[in-house]
């Protein structure tokens, strides 16, 4: 089956690197722009916390909602209020209107948004190109969000040096247009896939109970949404890196968009190298020995005050945490019934946006306690949680699909 010759796939694809660009965008700017007008990390980290907070409590509704109804008009669905959302972003932060507390009120509808859209979209990887070829439908989705991980950065910053950051938030809107006429084109083009789906018996009870039942009763899929949330450790290294490339390195605005886009680099390259050897990474031994990789980097990261250092801790961080990241889907992707998929998944989009409460105290940490102890500590209690977890649990060690 070649993935790219499916309009379903394709559509899908694209659909997504546009909406993932303005994600990018959407950070990048939103974060610069509330550390200029607080200077506080804390403030970075409260606004970027946000989406995760309520997606956190409203993610395995997303789930039930992509078992008991169709995902593809659930994605075109929220594509349209991603649009809505980020025009009414633009418009008020160029008319100046009350700035700050728009961000905030758009930030909340941005985490229902996603909340709904996440497992529904995740979901549709399966349904497109089955499990046979999950793999690679998944490294081919990552390798293309890399990507724009770190090219949109690098534009942003160019764009920086000769036009004004509020302009710059019209490219918002702009792209989520662009991603929902691919989400439209989806919706009229979708076809049955050709392969044969999960032989399961219907499930007819849809609802959250019954799914948090499933997921909590199958000790893999359980270990693995556990670790899902240690993604946090992730998000409390995010709000401290604009300021040490403003206070630390001294590299401005545009330094920052390029360290962003080093990590972005490094995923692109984890992208390219998960789908190469699938049977050497599809189990619980990859995800460890990539979660301590990674922490390591992010330790390096932190002590050197070089540039070009720097740069190549976060392609080396990006490499192994976009292959745990990938990994971990992969696998609930496999292990979950059919029937359940799509609550498991909203679990797994649940458990994640611990990363909003990452940011919020990576934010207040790297205040109080400083940079430097804040990010040691948090590499050194993820790889902690990875080995203490494989070590008790002997089914999670022998997972290997």
């Amino acid at each position: 089956m070649n993935l790219l010759k499916s309009n379903n796939f394709r559509f899908l694809i694209f659909a997504n690197a546009f909406a993932f660009l303005g994600w990018i965008i959407r950070n990048l700017l939103v974060n610069w722009y509330i550390l200029e007008e607080t200077n506080s990390t804390i403030f970075v980290g409260l606004y970027a916390a946000v989406p995760s907070f309520i997606m956190f409590f409203c993610g395995p509704l997303g789930g039930q909602l992509a078992d008991k109804y169709q995902r593809k008009s659930i994605f075109l669905i929220t594509r349209i209020f991603a649009c809505i959302i980020f025009f009414f972003l633009a418009f008020s932060i160029h008319i100046e209107f009350y700035v700050m507390y728009i961000i905030f009120i758009c930030l909340i509808f941005v985490g229902i948004q996603e909340s709904v859209e996440a497992p529904a979209e995740r979901t549709l990887i399966v349904d497109i190109v089955g499990l046979k070829y999950i793999t690679l439908g998944n490294s081919i989705t990552e390798f293309i969000n890399s990507f724009l991980s770190s090219v949109g950065p690098l534009l942003i910053a160019i764009l920086l040096l000769s036009v004004e950051s509020v302009k710059i938030f019209w490219s918002l809107p702009f792209v989520y247009i662009i991603s929902l006429c691919f989400a439209v084109l989806l919706f009229v083009n979708f076809k049955d896939p050709s392969f044969e789906q999960d032989k399961s018996i219907e499930v007819k009870n849809k609802s959250l109970k019954d799914g948090l039942r499933y997921s909590f009763n199958d000790i893999n899929i359980r270990v693995l949404l556990i670790l899902s949330g240690t993604v946090f450790f992730w998000g409390v290294s995010q709000p401290l890196i604009p300021k040490i490339a403003r206070d630390v390195l001294k590299i401005g605005e545009s330094g920052y968009g390029i360290l962003v886009a080093s990590e972005g680099i490094g995923w692109m390259l984890g992208s390219i190298l998960l789908p190469l050897s699938p049977k050497l990474f599809r189990n619980s031994k990859a995800i460890v020995i990539s979660i301590t990789l990674y922490s390591f980097s992010m330790i390096l990261f932190v002590i050197s005050s070089n540039f070009l250092i720097s740069i190549i801790s976060l392609v080396i961080g990006g490499v192994f945490h976009v292959i745990w990241w990938t990994v971990i889907i992969i696998l609930l992707q496999n292990l979950a019934n059919n029937n359940y998929r799509g609550r498991v998944l909203g679990l797994f989009f649940t458990f994640v946006q611990l990363t909003g409460l990452g940011f919020l105290i990576g934010g207040w940490s790297g205040e109080i306690f400083g940079i430097l102890n804040t990010i040691i500590f948090s590499s050194v209690f993820l790889i902690m949680i990875h080995l203490f977890i494989f070590l008790i649990s002997r089914k999670f060690r022998l997972l290997s699909i």
